[in-house]
């Protein structure tokens, strides 16, 4: 009976930590494998070698996997407030209160940081961990509700319901919504939206990484302004929200994924 409880009890947890997550499984691989597509041949020799065969692809998820096993208790536990940036109504992320524990934006800068300047005094197992959490928090940058509101806890306690069922606005953003706009592996998502060519790609890695959550932000308010102008308790968000904002959602996959090649080609 005791091993019945804590397998329920961990099953809880795992199901309540996963809510919390930006895109899914599915949205991160995407970001990867667009990424991946558009790596230089230098920087796909570097990390096939630094990650032993394995694509960032594979990586993806790692970030928010840790959360669930022996590693988030043995430090990695200080990432926990690196996967986002809170944003309240009103404010912009220049002008908000920083989390002391850091943020989305910070943990980019620092690492790229770390990987860019001193490669050479880091160790292997330092390298592979901060490409993995590159890997995963340029990802993260590029989902709304990762720039939603300190307020509501990034849409965790915004109320709504998915066709018909109740849920949250960060849940939404989660895998509801890109399984509900197209029925797509990643590896489709990823050939039917990287068809911009090399224009598209110069004009889209312009930019820092709070110039790219700054856009980020400004997705998230208009996402809450939506909802709000419905005017009503746990509004019901459906096909016509999956209509009005599959474009968004297209396009933050693609500029996370070209965005992330241009870091990883530019740090190798």
């Amino acid at each position: 009976m005791n091993r019945i409880l804590v397998s329920l009890l961990s099953i809880i947890m795992l199901l309540s930590s996963i809510s919390t997550y930006a895109w899914g499984p599915k949205g991160h691989d995407v970001v990867a494998a667009i990424a991946e597509q558009n790596l230089t041949a230098k920087a796909r020799k570097s990390l096939d070698k630094l990650l032993d065969g394995k694509s960032i692809v594979y990586y993806s998820s790692w970030m928010d996997n840790i959360q669930n096993s022996p590693y988030w208790e043995n430090g990695y536990n200080k990432t926990k407030t690196w996967h986002y940036a809170n944003v309240d109504k009103g404010e912009t992320y220049q002008t908000m209160k920083k989390n002391e524990n850091g943020d989305v934006v910070v943990a980019l800068e620092t690492l790229t940081k770390e990987l860019t300047e001193n490669y050479d005094n880091l160790t292997d197992s330092m390298r592979v961990d901060y490409v993995k959490m590159i890997v995963h928090m340029v990802g993260d940058l590029h989902c709304p509700m990762h720039a939603g509101r300190l307020s509501d806890r990034g849409g965790n306690g915004c109320k709504v319901k998915w066709f018909g069922q109740k849920t949250n606005l960060h849940s939404v953003w989660d895998s509801k919504m890109i399984d509900s706009a197209r029925k797509w592996s990643y590896t489709e998502w990823r050939d039917h939206l990287d068809r911009k060519g090399k224009k598209f790609y110069k004009a889209a890695v312009q930019g820092t990484y709070e110039d790219w959550f700054t856009d980020t932000v400004e997705n998230a308010a208009e996402i809450y302004d939506y909802v709000e102008r419905m005017e009503k308790e746990n509004p019901n968000l459906s096909y016509q929200f999956v209509y009005d904002f599959s474009p968004m959602l297209e396009e933050q996959l693609l500029l996370g994924g070209l965005r992330l090649a241009h870091v990883l080609n530019s740090i190798f």
